[in-house]
């Protein structure tokens, strides 16, 4: 095979794998893909040296209640057998054909197609997916509304210096009472116990599972029955007031103090023979039974995590499994039934935690329901676990460890950006019929109203880097886009959840066709929307839309409207020279532009004085601005607690990570203020007027 033969030949298979061989950058030029990238992301998809089992010759996507026909001379079989079966194992169907079974119509969910002859069998999937995603009766019905926050920022006169479920019921109870639809909530997945500065919820060590730091320690049964915990808590109390009253939140001591109440609650709740703690025990050996492997590697990760990272300080390099000793970072079956044994103990305190997490957000749901929070909570799904994740360690074949998710170069990033996050190999979650991408959204659906996928572009495509390679040196990989959608819509309807996908930038057609077709809502941002110089007029925000001012990668409002997000930048050498004077001529004309545009619908009179480069930002623009994003014919929209409060702050700095304290600034008004406070009252009062009387 010369050359040439040989190039192609690699050509096809990386384009059999979904690699694409070539793309257009964001000026329009034609840029394709180095042999030595081909090369790479072509062995590193393949699936030719996969071990697992659980193994799917194909995945086909059909609709429900609708029959097809299914032919399969493409196995090369001769007279077969077919068999149809359901989630239960049970046999649906069961018949002999020569070249096709035709299959009756299904309801919406997952089935097994089985094909066999005398020398060999076939499974494949069966995908039978539901017209759209779950759609609210109450968003047919009128437009919704919520309050948006980041958990850990909340203030309040009992938590333990961080934001918690008690924190997120309170918010529940009386944000409800202004008319609120929902709650809008960070990711809450599981970060590294043996690192808490770890503190990005998008970079987790498992999407999968829960952060117990968000544990109301002061509200669990166990609790109010331990006498000697209760006594301990009141010697605390010096320290709980300095936590409560730091304007960051201190993870290494938030977490030092609850572990060490919940490690004496844990022994409490294994010798107690309260008959309530009884029924509480054997509920968490039935969670423990149902979850299986997958909750008994995530402690058993916590547990060893632990043991290697004492004093850990966090790294990108050397996070989670990176760091540990090179016999645990892969495990056989022998070592890890030895570790599970040698650390039974310290293994069910950590499912322990993940039962009482889990516990302790399915009441806030059902106190949601009670009083009549029609949408619940509004969780957020990270794109991805990070590389050092319990995820990746429990299960490396599925995740492309070797290479890492991130965006090619554009005029904000001349080198692209690498997010240092491994996705999942398409070919090994395709063979495994998408279980895993299965059992991930299940276990965020069942506690949600509301799911946002973060980045839900990367369904369809991901920008892949090698390893030890910058930006520059990635690819374009295309995901079975069409079978992902199937399990969304599925798993929507089933959860009864309403899915709003983020999907900010440049979105293929196909990708905005189909997600209109099965009507997941766009993620509308206010700051992102000017256009020619002016933004549009409430009437002319997308219907089918989740909008709100800002997001957590950008400053609030008021920070907004003075900068201070693009001073701390030059501040920090983020940003410097003229691209930083870009910036702030930028922002001038965006603020001018909102207030031309807020004139011209008539939120401010014409008589209005001031300018964007001279006026501060003051209770009434805020007032206004809001307002104008209430009368939006979006049918979501998020006001985010940060902005009802006229607080000055950014959350994140994107393009930091130790220079600034991401993900640590608390809300600077304690929760028993902010509903109390007349002028927040008032706007709260307004937004719900303007929402449910257009």
């Amino acid at each position: 095979m010369n050359l040439t033969e040989q190039q192609r030949c690699t050509e096809q298979k990386a384009e059999k794998l979904g690699i694409c061989l070539s793309h257009y950058d964001i000026d329009g030029h034609f840029i394709t893909v180095s042999a030595e990238t081909l090369d790479y992301f072509t062995a590193l998809l393949s699936t030719e040296n996969s071990q697992s089992n659980d193994h799917f010759d194909d995945v086909f996507v059909i609709n429900a209640e609708q029959a097809t026909n299914y032919s399969f001379s493409s196995f090369f079989l001769s007279v077969t057998t077919c068999r149809l079966t359901n989630e239960q194992d049970e046999i649906l169907l069961e018949q002999q054909s020569q070249q096709q079974i035709s299959l009756p119509a299904l309801p919406v969910g997952y089935y097994q197609l089985t094909l066999s002859d005398q020398n060999q069998q076939r499974k494949i999937r069966l995908l039978v997916q539901p017209k759209t995603t779950f759609q609210s009766p109450l968003l047919e019905q009128q437009k919704a509304w919520g309050i948006n926050v980041q958990l850990y920022s909340l203030r309040s006169e009992r938590n333990w210096g961080i934001g918690d479920f008690a924190d997120l019921t309170y918010l529940v109870q009386h944000a409800v009472q202004f008319g609120a639809d929902f709650i809008g909530i960070n990711p809450l997945h599981k970060m590294y116990a043996a690192v808490p500065d770890w503190a990005s919820p998008y970079s987790a060590t498992s999407r999968r599972w829960l952060n117990p730091i968000y544990l109301a320690v002061d509200w669990l049964p166990e609790y109010k029955l331990a006498k000697s915990v209760q006594t301990w808590f009141v010697q605390q109390q010096d320290e709980m007031t300095r936590l409560r009253q730091q304007p960051q939140v201190d993870y290494q001591a938030i977490s030092r103090l609850k572990f060490t109440a919940l490690e004496q609650l844990f022994a409490f709740s294994q010798r107690s023979k309260t008959a309530k703690i009884i029924t509480r025990r054997q509920a968490f050996l039935d969670f423990v039974k149902q979850q299986g492997d997958n909750l008994l590697n995530q402690a058993l990760f916590d547990v060893l995590d632990g043991i290697e990272h004492p004093t850990h300080q966090a790294e990108e390099k050397n996070i989670g499994w990176l760091g540990w000793r090179k016999e645990w970072q892969q495990l056989s079956d022998k070592n890890r039934n030895a570790l599970i044994k040698k650390y039974q103990n310290q293994i069910e305190f950590y499912m322990w935690l993940q039962w009482l997490t889990e516990q302790q957000l399915a009441e806030v749901k059902i106190v949601a329901q009670k009083v009549g929070l029609q949408l619940g909570i509004y969780g957020d799904l990270a794109v991805q676990s990070s590389r050092g994740s319990a995820d990746v360690w429990s299960d490396p074949e599925l995740y492309c460890v070797n290479a890492s998710i991130g965006a090619p170069p554009d005029p904000l990033g001349p080198i692209g950006q690498n997010w240092n996050l491994p996705p999942y190999n398409p070919t090994v979650l395709k063979a495994r019929g998408f279980q895993p991408f299965i059992e991930m959204l299940r276990a965020n659906m069942q506690h949600f109203g509301v799911l946002r996928i973060d980045h839900v572009m990367g369904l369809f495509r991901l920008w892949l880097i090698p390893e030890n390679k910058t930006a520059v040196n990635g690819v374009y990989v295309f995901y079975p886009f069409a079978e992902l959608m199937a399990i969304l819509a599925i798993e929507s309807q089933r959860n009864q959840c309403v899915i709003v996908g983020e999907d900010l930038g440049t979105v293929a057609d196909e990708v905005r066709s189909t997600l209109n077709q099965f009507l997941i809502y766009s993620y509308f941002v206010l700051y992102f929307s000017q256009a020619n110089g002016e933004f549009p007029p409430a009437e002319k925000f997308p219907t089918q839309a989740f909008a709100t001012i800002g997001t957590h990668d950008v400053p609030s409002l008021r920070s907004f409207w003075h900068c201070k997000d693009l001073a701390l930048f030059e501040q920090l050498g983020v940003l410097q020279g003229d691209f930083l004077q870009q910036k702030y001529q930028q922002r001038v004309e965006d603020k001018q532009a909102l207030l031309n545009s807020l004139h011209r619908d008539h939120y401010l009179p014409d008589d209005y004085d001031g300018d964007a480069l001279s006026m501060a930002m003051h209770d009434h623009l805020n007032f206004v601005i809001h307002r104008y994003l209430a009368c939006s014919q979006s049918r979501l929209i998020g006001v985010q607690l940060e902005n009802l409060i006229d607080q000055e702050v950014s959350f994140n700095l994107p393009g930091t990570s130790t220079e600034y304290p991401n993900w640590q600034i608390k809300l600077a008004m304690p929760l028993e203020q902010i509903f109390s406070d007349p002028r927040i009252q008032a706007l709260l009062n307004e937004i719900n007027h303007n929402r449910k009387s257009l």
